[in-house]
This record gives C-alpha cells, sequence and structure tokens, in this order.
C-alpha cells in the first residue's frame, strides 16, 4: 500500500480501504458531481456546504457567491467528495454497510483573479455539462466580479474505498434470512425543455451526449 501524504491524510479507521494513489484520486472526483466544503468560521463553528467542483491537473475548482460566507474564508479547508455505490445488506444489521469511493482534501484555498479565474468557471461548466461553453453565454464582468473561484491543491489528499459483499459473523451465515448488496447509481432522466419558447428548441446534441453519460456511468 502506497504511503498517505502526511499524517493528516492518514486513514485511520478502515485503514485497509485507504487510496494515496494519485490516479485512483483523481479517478474519483472526475466521477463525483458534488462537493462538502467545510470551514470554521470566525465564531468557531463549523460550516458545511455542498459544492459543485471540477479538476485542474493537481488542484481542485470550487466557486461561489463573493458575498458567500463560505467563499470569505481563508483559512484552511476540508473538502470531501463520496460517490454512493451499493447498500450493503447483512444478515446482522450490525454488519449491514454501504459500498462507497470518497475523496477528503486539507488545503488552503487560493482565490483566482483575471484571466485564470474565467478559465477555471468554464473549466467548472465543463465539469457539469460538458460542451455547454460552446452552446452558452459566456460569464459578464459583472457576473465575474460576483463569482470568487478558488483552487485548491491535492497534495494533501486521500481517499476511501468499499467493495464487495457484507463482513458476515460466521454465525450469522445459516441465518434464515437474505445477504447480499443493492447496486445504487446516478442515472438521468429525459431532458425536459423550460416553457420560455413555445414550441421549445429541439434538445441539442451535446445535451443528449451529457444524458448518455450519465446513464451509461
Amino acid at each position: 500500500m502506497m504511503e498517505p501524504p502526511s499524517p493528516k491524510t492518514r486513514v485511520q479507521r478502515g485503514a485497509e480501504r485507504a487510496v494515496y494513489d494519485r490516479d485512483a484520486i483523481v479517478a474519483i472526483l472526475d466521477a463525483g458531481l458534488v462537493a462538502h466544503v467545510g470551514i470554521v468560521t470566525d465564531a468557531g463553528a463549523p460550516v458545511v456546504i455542498p459544492m459543485a467542483y471540477a479538476i485542474d491537473g493537481d488542484h481542485l475548482l470550487v466557486h461561489g457567491s463573493v458575498a458567500s460566507r463560505l467563499m470569505r474564508t481563508r483559512s484552511p479547508v476540508c473538502v470531501t467528495v463520496t460517490i454512493l455505490d451499493g447498500l450493503v445488506v447483512a444478515r446482522s444489521l450490525f454488519e449491514s454497510s454501504m459500498n462507497y469511493r470518497s475523496v477528503v482534501v486539507f488545503g488552503a484555498p487560493e482565490v483566482l483573479v483575471g484571466d485564470e479565474k474565467r478559465e477555471a468557471l468554464l473549466r467548472l461548466s465543463d465539469k457539469l455539462l460538458p460542451g455547454r461553453v460552446d452552446h452558452a453565454r459566456g460569464p459578464s464582468a459583472k457576473e465575474l466580479a460576483a463569482t470568487t473561484v478558488w483552487r485548491i491543491s491535492l497534495s494533501e489528499a486521500s481517499a476511501k474505498v468499499r467493495t464487495g459483499p457484507a463482513d458476515e459473523d460466521p454465525g450469522d451465515v445459516d441465518l434464515p434470512f437474505w445477504g447480499g448488496v443493492i447496486p445504487v447509481r446516478l442515472v438521468a432522466g429525459d431532458p425536459e425543455p423550460d416553457a420560455l419558447r413555445s414550441p421549445p428548441p429541439p434538445t441539442p446534441e451535446h445535451i443528449l451526449e451529457i444524458v448518455t453519460r450519465l446513464r451509461a456511468t
């Protein structure tokens, strides 16, 4: 097993499920859509906010309003991404669990400005809606001014992965209960046009490709 980049990122509980390989960590982040960003406010209270994110080389990109309490912090933050892959059904309630892929990133946010900020926002858009950048209006100067973009290094990151069935107690195997895994995945529905134009234009190819990709995940 690879060693963690620092004691801070070492997985303590369930250490056998720890993953420290950078490519594996990036692959999990690429597969996710929502990150939970945790900070400690000036009042000493913890706050965790769900946010969209994107990967930029060896960094994570996060954006939000300049008025956001979260985006005004300059202290170290903790970012987590979790993908639920299945509900693990054991013959005992204690051994029932979940299959998942998760990443935890520790770091101090760097605030991007100028061209780096604009390019980061385009990358974020392309992460959530691949191909949309060429089929939508870009951010205006006013919108850029209203948005803060963070870049957070992945140098302090670790992953944890659980797969397979439950770790059944040998004494429970002959109990008359079902055991196994219920797979779980994110599935896109059919695109639903808004009512601002009637009749709506045909659904563009890049939107259909996004749906196809999500259904194949």
